[in-house]
């Protein structure tokens, strides 16, 4: 019984050294850094090794209750006896504190995944999910979502709008690829293409932008922010390359969107850690209570809006964790809240919030994590 107890402590904790790794690396290596390469990148390979030594402190303490298990009773309390394991109490006692730890960490994480696997996360009002759409290509899916908006004008309802992300255009990516996409929302015929950064990885891909996205097109035009790579790329010969095909940016900035006399506000916010993100300017004279749409690249933006309605806030960045595990889901996730927001609506306040898992992939590999192309319709009514 106690070998067996000790060899479940040892698994959780195995399993909570690997749900802290994650949390280093998705808050600290692949978070908020500003530049390229992250001062903290060395974490990467300092953490496995300092969580696996303190792991491996189980030893003296697997010695101990070993000779504890082979011991006569009358033995076990002798001074000989104690002054044998002397060595090895400091090294026990650590290593049995952070087994606790780990193992409490790693069980925290199994509970969770459990509740999440049987009981799924709470239904968020105001929305409508239907069926989804094959792309035709490189499993490819669309996603299909009604959002209801209180007060929305008349000339509004049906208003459809196509988000891409995280496009990470490159040369060793299929060029029929890019020509379904294409394809795809020109057939959704589009009101809007909302464009949510990371366009390519590298500076020598953007080039390439203004030929993969030549055929899109929406009545009311396209809009754009930047993303990180965006920034460590290019960014003004990213702007300039689009604007050729008729791509507009907005950065801390809005629009107004028109259907006869009625209005509806579109503001693009900067990227939130590379970027310098200004929402107090981009949602200048538009009223608090307003409908209003927006976008930016990073669902971490979440943390420094100002509290107004914002019924639809598209976000991207996150890949929808680009590798998912099965019963663990996303692991690495480059945000402070890592898989809380990986992907799909999340009403946080007076903010719908929409995480998409973006087009493309870097390293360009997804498992059990389909890009997509996020569509949505705008309805009348009450999002209750």
């Amino acid at each position: 019984m106690v070998r067996a107890i000790f060899a479940a402590f040892l698994v959780l904790a195995l399993l909570g050294d690997a749900r802290i790794f994650l949390f280093v690396i998705n808050h600290l290596v692949f978070g908020s850094h500003r530049e390229e390469k992250s001062r903290w990148h060395w974490l990467l390979y300092v953490t496995p090794l300092l969580l696996l030594a303190l792991t491996a402190l189980f030893w003296p303490l697997n010695q101990w209750i070993e000779w504890l298990m082979e011991t006569r009773a009358m033995e076990r309390i002798t001074p000989g006896r104690l002054e044998e394991i002397a060595w090895s109490l400091a090294l026990a006692k650590l290593g049995a504190a952070w087994l606790i730890v780990a193992a409490g960490v790693g069980s925290y994480w199994i509970l969770e995944r459990i509740r999440v696997t049987a009981f799924g996360e709470p239904p968020v009002e105001g929305v409508r999910m239907l069926e989804s759409e094959e792309g035709g290509v490189d499993d490819l899916e669309i996603t299909r979502q009604e959002v209801f908006i209180d007060g929305l004008a008349e000339a509004f309802d049906g208003y459809r709008i196509v988000f891409l992300t995280d496009t990470h255009v490159a040369p060793f990516v299929r060029r029929a690829y890019y020509d379904a996409i294409v394809a795809q929302v020109r057939r959704i015929e589009p009101d809007l293409i909302l464009f949510g950064g990371d366009f390519v990885t590298f500076r020598s891909h953007i080039p390439l932008l203004a030929d993969r996205f030549a055929g899109l097109s929406a009545k009311d035009g396209m809009y754009a922010v930047l993303g990180n790579h965006d920034y460590w790329s290019d960014a003004p010969q990213i702007i300039e390359t689009l604007g050729r095909i008729g791509v507009r940016f907005l950065t801390n900035a809005h629009v107004m969107l028109a259907r006869g006399g009625a209005r509806l506000p579109l503001a693009g916010i900067d990227e939130v850690y590379r970027g310098r993100p200004d929402p107090d300017a981009a949602f200048s004279g538009i009223g608090i209570d307003q409908p209003c749409l927006a976008f930016t690249h990073h669902p971490d933006l979440i943390d420094i809006l100002p509290r107004r309605r914002i019924d639809l806030l598209l976000c991207g960045h996150t890949h929808g964790g680009q590798i998912r595990f099965p019963f663990f889901g996303a692991v690495v996730v480059p945000s402070k809240h890592e898989a809380a927001y990986a992907s799909g609506f999340h009403r946080v306040g007076p903010v719908l919030m929409y995480v998409s898992r973006g087009i493309g992939a870097i390293p360009p590999v997804r498992i059990l994590c389909r890009p997509e192309i996020a569509t949505f319709v705008l309805r009348r009514g009450r999002r209750s």
